[in-house]
C-alpha cells in the first residue's frame, strides 16, 4: 500500500509543508465523513444504497489489469463492495496519472456478467440491463461525483512483497467504468475490500485480509502492506466483528489512561436500532467517540497533562491541542487502551493518538462524533487510520474476527 502523501504516492508534492499535508487528510477525512453518513441514513432503506465511500481516501495500491498488463493505482477502500477500474473516458477533472486501461486492447477481457444473473441482481449494486444489449450496467454515486459502467471479468496482477508480479489464477469480475465525473479520476479505480459477493475478497475465497500501517508522518515509509493471500494471521488481541451494509464493525467496552479507567457506561458504545458499534475504516483519519466518551477522555488527558504544556486553541470547536513536540513533551505520557469485547486491547503510544498539526502544536487524533463541523450527528464510532498506525489489522472473515497486533511492517517482508 502507498499512503497517499508519502514519495511514492503519484500524488506527492514536495513544497507541501507540514500544515498543508494535515490540512489535507482533515479535508479528505472530512469528504469520508460526508459519505459514511449518507450510508448510515441509507441502511434503513437498502434499495437505495448508491453512495460509496470514495472521496476520502488514504491508501493506493498498485496493481496491473489485463493481457498485456497495464499499471493501474486503485484507492483501498475496506468500506467499498466494488472492484472497478477506469476504462474509457472521463467527464470533467484530471485524468489519472497512470495509463488509462482500454478494455478492447486487452486480450483477456471478457463481458460475462448478463442481465437475470445473481451477480447484476444483487440488490446492493443495483444491476440494470443496458438498452441495446443484455449488459450489467451500474451507477455508483458519491458526494461529488459518480462513475458508471458494466460488469465484466479480467485478469489481474498483485505485487508480492519481494517486488515480483503474481497474477491471480482466476478471473476477477469487476466494475469497467467507462464514465466518470469529477472527483473519480485522479486514481485509476477502487479496491473494494467489503463483504459481500461481489467483493474482491469473496471472489478470491479467501477467509479474510489483513493490512500493516507504519508512521504515516515518514514521507518515505514503504512498508504499509495489504495481504490478500492465505489466511489472515489471527494474533495476540481478538474481538468478534460483525457487518452493517457490507463493513466492518467491532464493539467497544472501556477505555483506560495507565492504569485507571474512564466512568463511562459501556452502554454508548452498543449497536441497537441501527445506531452504535464501532466502524474500521481506511479513509477517515481521526478517531471518533461519542460524545460522553470524548468529553470524558479529554478531560483526562487535561488532568494527565496538567500545567506541564500550554493548550493551543484549535480553529476546529472542541479539539484539544497543546503547545509543543509530541516526541519530546509526551515522553512519560500513559498508555491510552481501547477494550473491546472479549478482552482485546488496542493500545495507543503518543503517536498514534495525536497528531503533530504544526512544528510548535499537536492535537488529539480522536474526536466526538456530535462535533459542530459535522453535517449532522454520527450515529456510530469511528477507529481511524491514525489510531491503527503501527498495528497488524487482520480481518477473518470465516470466524468474523478481527484482531490487532503491534508490530513493525518491515518483519512482514522477511
Amino acid at each position: 500500500m502507498i499512503h497517499r502523501d508519502s514519495m511514492k504516492s503519484p500524488f506527492y508534492n514536495p513544497k507541501l509543508t507540514l500544515e498543508d499535508r494535515v490540512r489535507r487528510m482533515n479535508m479528505r477525512s472530512e469528504a469520508r465523513i460526508s459519505q459514511l453518513l449518507i450510508d448510515s441514513n441509507l441502511e434503513k432503506n437498502v434499495d437505495a444504497f448508491q453512495i460509496i465511500p470514495f472521496e476520502g481516501y488514504e491508501f493506493l495500491v498498485p496493481l496491473k489489469i489485463g493481457t498485456p498488463p497495464v499499471p493501474q493505482i486503485l484507492v483501498m477502500d475496506i468500506g467499498s463492495l466494488l472492484l472497478w477500474v477506469h476504462c474509457g473516458y472521463t467527464e470533467g477533472g484530471e485524468r489519472s496519472p497512470y495509463p488509462l486501461y482500454v478494455y478492447s486492447h486487452s486480450s483477456s477481457y471478457i463481458e460475462d456478467v448478463f442481465c437475470e444473473t445473481p451477480m447484476c441482481e444483487l440488490i446492493m449494486l443495483k444491476g440494470k440491463c443496458g438498452r441495446d444489449s443484455k449488459r450489467c450496467e451500474y451507477t455508483y454515486r458519491y458526494v461529488t461525483g459518480m462513475t458508471r459502467g458494466n460488469l465484466a471479468s479480467e485478469v489481474f496482477t498483485f505485487q508480492s512483497p519481494n517486488g515480483t508480479d503474481v497474477t491471480m489464477n482466476k478471473r476477477l469480475m469487476f466494475g469497467c467504468s467507462s464514465i466518470l465525473s469529477k472527483g473519480a479520476d485522479r486514481v485509476s479505480g477502487v479496491l473494494g475490500l467489503g463483504k459481500r459477493a461481489i467483493s474482491l475478497i469473496s471472489q478470491l475465497n479467501h477467509t479474510g485480509f489483513s493490512y500493516c500501517i507504519g508512521n504515516i508522518n515518514d514521507e518515505d515509509y514503504d512498508s504499509n502492506t495489504l495481504v490478500l493471500g492465505g489466511e489472515p494471521i489471527i494474533m495476540e488481541d481478538s474481538t468478534p466483528m460483525f457487518m452493517v451494509i457490507g463493513k466492518y464493525y467491532i464493539t467497544l467496552e472501556k477505555i483506560s489512561v495507565g492504569d485507571k479507567f474512564l466512568d463511562i457506561n459501556s452502554s454508548i458504545f452498543k449497536r441497537v436500532n441501527y445506531e452504535g458499534g464501532m466502524l474500521v475504516d481506511s479513509g477517515t483519519t481521526s478517531t471518533y467517540l461519542p460524545d460522553i466518551a470524548f468529553n470524558k477522555l479529554k478531560e483526562e488527558i487535561r488532568f494527565v497533562i496538567g500545567t506541564t504544556l500550554k493548550e493551543h486553541i484549535s480553529s476546529r470547536q472542541g479539539e484539544l491541542c497543546y503547545r509543543g513536540n509530541i516526541n519530546q513533551d509526551l515522553k512519560n505520557f500513559p498508555t491510552i487502551a481501547f477494550h473491546f469485547i472479549e478482552n482485546a486491547i488496542l493500545k495507543f503510544d503518543p503517536q498514534n493518538l495525536f497528531r503533530q498539526d504544526e512544528t510548535d502544536y499537536f492535537c488529539l487524533s480522536v474526536q466526538s462524533t456530535d462535533s459542530d463541523w459535522l453535517s449532522q450527528k454520527l450515529p456510530f464510532s469511528i477507529l481511524g487510520i491514525w489510531a491503527q498506525q503501527f498495528y497488524y489489522i487482520a480481518f477473518d472473515i470465516n470466524m468474523m474476527r478481527m484482531s490487532f497486533t503491534k508490530i513493525d511492517c518491515d518483519i512482514l517482508y522477511d
